[in-house]
This record gives C-alpha cells, structure tokens and sequence, in this order.
C-alpha cells in the first residue's frame, strides 16, 4: 500500500467518521476495518470482511462513503469492491433468468440481436432519443446522458432503441458487460434471492459488476419497496462507478406515482426524453421497408391509407400490412383500397381522430424548433412569428376553437391580431414554396 493511497485513505475515514453518529460504534463496526487496495485511473479498489459488509455500507452509508471518497480523492473517484478469496467463492452472479454458472458469470446481455440501429429510423418523434444514444455509445456512462430516461405509449419503438444501443456497444466495446432486464424479471430475481434462497448477496454482486444496465419498463417496480431500494443500491453503486444506465417506462418520471422519493430524484438526473408517436414521415418510411422486406407491390392509394391510418404505434402499421397481404392471398382479392378499408376496420379501426389545439401547438413548436412561451410571447423572429401564425391557420382551419380561443392559447392575443396573423398566412402560402412544403409537413406529422 503506498503512502499517498494511505493518506487519501485515512482522509476520507476522517470525513465518513463525521458525518457517522457521534458513538462511533458504525465506524468501528463497518469502514475501521476495511483496506484500501489499488487506486488506479481514479479507481479506488477497497477490501471489505463480506458480502454482509458490502450490502450494509451500499444499503445504509453509501451517502457517507460518497461524501469522503470525493473529499480525499476528487470528484470523479469511483470504487471497486473486493472479497477475501473465501467470500469471492461464494458469492456467484445470476443470471437474468435466476441461474448460475457459466452462462451468468460470461454476463449474457439478453439482447435482441435483431434490434439494430439500422432498423430504427430517426424522424422528428424519436430524434432526439436517437441522437442521445448515440452519445451513449461514443462513451458510455462518461456523457451528460446518465441515466438516459425514455418514456412514450407502448409500440413507439423504447424498447427497439434501447436493444439497439446495447447492440451498438456491445459490438464496439466487446469488453463490457452490457445486460437488458425487463423490470419485472429483475423484480422476479429480488424476491426470489431474498425470500427464497435468504441471500442476496450474489444479486448484487452480478448487477454492481455491469457495465451498461438497460432496464425496461420501470413503471412495473411501482408499490414494490423492497425491490425499489435494491435497485437504489445498484443504481448508486453504478452511477458512482461511472457505469451507463439507460431506463425506460410507459409514463414521465414524474408520473410514477409509487415511486420512492430518493429514486424518482435520481432517474431524473441524466436526460428524461420522450419518444413520441411515429409521425407520418416516419410511418412511410417504416411502411416502405416493410414492403420490400414482403417483396411486393402496393397501390399507391393503399399505401397513403395505411400511413393516415396507422397514427398510434409502429405495432400497427406492420400488422396492418401482414393482415392486408394475408386476406389478399387467401381470399384470392385484389390489393385495393376497398381491401384495405375493409380489413384495417377490424385492426386500427377507421373512426377519424379530430385534432385539437394544444396538439397543434405542440406539432408547430417541435417543427420549428420553438417553446409554447416563445408563441406567448412578444417576441417577433422571423421563425417565432412564422410559427405563431401557422398555429392561427391550422387552428381555425382545423378545430372549431373560436379566434378569441386562440388568441387565449397564444398569450392572450385578441381576436383582430388573430384574424390577421391568418390572412397573413393564407397570403404567404400562395407565394412561398418552403411555406407550403412546412405545412404539409406539419399536416402530415397531424394525420391531416
């Protein structure tokens, strides 16, 4: 042990002692008698007596550890842990089905291998998702985006981006251990590790060793505490270590309702981005590969049918597609609109959706690369007023919100200002090209 390692050592046990209860009893009992063994490229390697030790510091003085190690070794220290040899013989990764032995010591990452980023199409509904991961993948757990938090509906592609990532690393970074777990298998090996084996002490050894945790669905560990504080342990153990976490779930962070505190604080500590319904841009492109993956031929009519009507999810326009080609063949009828209709009736359904203002509000801003308060405001930037009067123009050609309505969801703007931001519009787009094609982009993101 070298004397600066000592040194740094003994100043960060002086710092957890402080922040320890007055007795010391804590001190003595859990950090007096742990070695430090190596730091080496700003990582600490420390020796504790067991499994036991390991989990009671994680579980209960990780903030405390945390506070001395940045003391004496600088911000951006992270910690190994190491057994006596005994206790490394005993405590054995599991696997993400509950087994040991090889396959859970060689970390199989349970990845989808058919799940690629050359099957993931960025669009303006994903794109900032998509770029985020590939940051991730540059350097993983050393960019800004840990945790990486994506939410959006089912069928919007989360899980198809998350897979895609693991399988860009893992093939650039062979090395790390990078592992998927749905929510609820990783519920599933808690309980069954604490209740029915009583030890879950090789749990946590296999999830502190990873080096890329994917973990899907997080809405699942809602109401479920116990399971919440053990992936709070490894959460913070993975964070302090510089590991990469990407998690995904159903809903925004603040909408897990169930969630601990402490928990809910920390998914919001990387990016939290949403993934948003594939807009019409992106279903065509979907749909297209689709169709030459099938190796046939679709009117033109069916294929702008199916793009206006498969708005929710990517599920639907796949399914969609199989469903047509399979009533075509075994009914022996002709690929037609008439088909399409009838079939897609029973799949998607055909009812039009009206479109609201806020939804067009929110359309326009993500086009134009301006916020909600940019439209409320003063503010007059050829992009910000170009934006503020295609919400005028779409709004009063789309919904049925009066112009004094409008004016109350664009910063209390009257009714005349309205009717001119309008009439400006109206005479914009029968002169300027780009103007047009904006609008039949925004319609087309609309389903319009």
């Amino acid at each position: 042990m070298t004397s600066i390692l000592t040194s740094k050592w003994n100043k960060a046990l002086e710092t957890i002692r402080t922040r320890l209860p007055k007795e010391g009893e804590a001190y003595q009992k859990w950090f007096a008698p742990i070695l430090p063994i190596a730091w080496e490229n700003n990582i600490l390697t420390i020796r504790v007596a067991s499994a036991e030790v390991y989990e009671k510091i994680e579980n209960d003085f990780i903030d405390e550890l945390s506070t001395g190690l940045i003391t004496a070794f600088g911000e951006n220290v992270q910690i190994k842990y190491q057994f006596p040899a005994k206790e490394e013989q005993t405590i054995r990764p599991t696997g993400t089905d509950g087994s040991t032995g090889a396959a859970a010591l060689g970390f199989a990452t349970h990845l989808d291998g058919r799940l690629s980023l050359e099957t993931f199409y960025p669009s303006d509904c994903n794109r900032l998702a998509y770029n985020a991961g590939l940051q991730i993948i540059k350097e993983p757990g050393k960019s800004l985006f840990n945790p990486l938090f994506i939410h959006g509906a089912s069928g919007v592609g989360k899980t198809h981006l998350m897979h895609a990532i693991g399988n860009q690393i893992t093939a650039e970074n062979p090395a790390l251990k990078v592992v998927y777990i749905p929510a609820q298998t990783f519920k599933r090996q808690f309980v069954t590790a604490t209740i029915m084996d009583k030890n879950n002490g090789r749990f946590f050894a296999y999830y502190h060793n990873i080096d890329v945790l994917l973990i899907d669905d997080i809405q699942e560990l809602r109401e479920a505490e116990g399971t919440q504080n053990a992936f709070f342990q490894i959460f913070n153990n993975l964070k302090l270590l510089g590991k990469q976490i990407i998690i995904t779930s159903d809903r925004a962070p603040i909408d897990l309702k169930g969630m601990e505190e402490r928990l809910y604080t920390r998914l919001r500590w990387g990016l939290t981005v949403e993934i948003n319904r594939p807009d019409a841009a992106l279903r065509k492109i979907i749909l297209t590969k689709k169709i030459e993956e099938a190796g046939v031929k679709v009117p033109a009519e069916v294929f702008d049918f199916i793009v206006a009507h498969t708005k929710d999810n990517v599920r639907d326009i796949e399914g969609s597609l199989t469903s047509l080609l399979a009533h075509s063949l075994f009914r022996n009828a002709p690929l037609n609109l008439d088909l399409a209709k009838q079939v897609m009736a029973q799949t998607v359904g055909l009812e039009e959706k009206a479109v609201d203002l806020p939804e067009i509000i929110k359309c326009v801003t993500t086009f134009y690369n301006v916020t909600r308060e940019d439209l409320e405001s003063k503010k007059r930037t050829r992009t910000i007023t170009t934006a503020r009067q295609m919400v005028m123009y779409l709004a009063k050609k789309h919904t049925s919100a009066t112009l004094k309505v409008i004016g109350a969801h664009l910063g209390g703007r009257d009714h005349s200002t309205i009717k001119y931001g309008i009439e400006t519009m109206e005479a914009l787009l029968s002169t300027e090209q780009k103007l047009r094609g904006d609008l039949r982009h925004i319609s087309d993101n609309l389903g319009l």
